[in-house]
């Protein structure tokens, strides 16, 4: 909420750009589900990450996948927030290509606006 005009006490809330850090864990881990689990199977996954905003003044909040980002269940991180989310890994540059980008990111909007809308989100925030 932003704060109520004149009062040199309260701030505004701003939003605060991410900065991802994909760990060399998360590279590897990624390698051996897909040669030794995903081969060619092109449907969606889901990985956890976590974020922090804890840093000095200026440096932007810090989105991080790592080894653990394939266990849902592993634990986050002491002073970090979760960040679920789905990878979508393609087998080749032209599956790439032709992948609908702008219409997984509209379709991962709307969920998160429907489970605002309902109130999920407040019961389950993740």
């Amino acid at each position: 909420m932003a704060a109520a005009t004149g009062d040199p006490g309260l701030s505004k809330l701003q939003f605060a750009p991410f900065s991802s850090a994909l760990d060399v864990g998360f590279w590897h881990e990624l390698t051996q589900k897909k040669l030794n689990e995903y081969r060619l199977d092109e449907a969606p996954k889901d990985i956890k990450g976590y974020y922090y905003n804890g840093d000095s003044a200026g440096l932007p909040a810090r989105l991080t996948l790592e080894f653990s980002a394939f266990d849902m269940s592993a634990p986050t991180p002491a002073r970090c927030c979760p960040a679920i989310g789905t990878l979508y890994n393609t087998n080749t540059l032209e599956s790439f290509k032709t992948a609908d980008k702008k219409l997984l990111l509209e379709q991962a909007a709307n969920e998160i606006w429907e489970s605002i809308k309902s109130g999920a989100a407040l019961e389950k925030p993740v």
